[in-house]
């Protein structure tokens, strides 16, 4: 992840001190957090912002001590995500020098790693997409940090 010109902080400010209405596990280790208002499209109900870890190796702690993993059952990591629509979303922490994103939840931390499964990454491989209002979305994978038009 390559440091950018994106200031990564103001473009989530809207939404520091929100709950996520929804915090779920998705298919496989995909994880989603929704916030702010409510939206329909295709079928689908989801917040003006969108948190979505996608390509990555993840770890959620709280008060530093590691609750789940990636790689944990289902079940535990359904009970634990579930735990963060409790808690206020603080911001996120990038580390840009080993690709990594920590991602605040009160006492909570979602740390987000690079895949390890991915053989050649290229710049269609995203770690994790914040969909944003406008039809942005900001975005962190091999190339680095970017906001862009989303395709949803």
């Amino acid at each position: 992840m390559s440091t950018v010109a994106v200031d990564v902080q103001e473009c989530l400010k809207p939404i520091l001190g929100q709950r996520p209405w929804r915090a779920r596990r998705g298919v496989g280790s995909f994880l989603t957090f929704d916030f702010g208002p409510k939206l329909r499209s295709h079928g689908q109900e989801h917040g003006t912002w969108h948190l979505w870890i996608y390509l990555a190796r993840w770890a959620l702690k709280h008060n530093g001590r590691q609750l789940v993993t990636s790689d944990s059952e289902k079940h535990p990591i359904s009970v634990a995500v579930r735990r963060l629509e409790a808690a206020k979303f603080l911001g996120v922490e990038l580390e840009p020098q080993n690709s990594t994103a920590s991602f605040a939840f009160g006492d909570f931390r979602l740390v987000v790693a690079p895949a390890d499964y991915l053989e050649d990454p290229g710049d269609r491989d995203e770690y994790w997409l914040f969909f944003m209002p406008n039809n942005l979305v900001l975005t962190a994978g091999p190339s680095g940090i970017d906001v862009r038009p989303s395709d949803k």
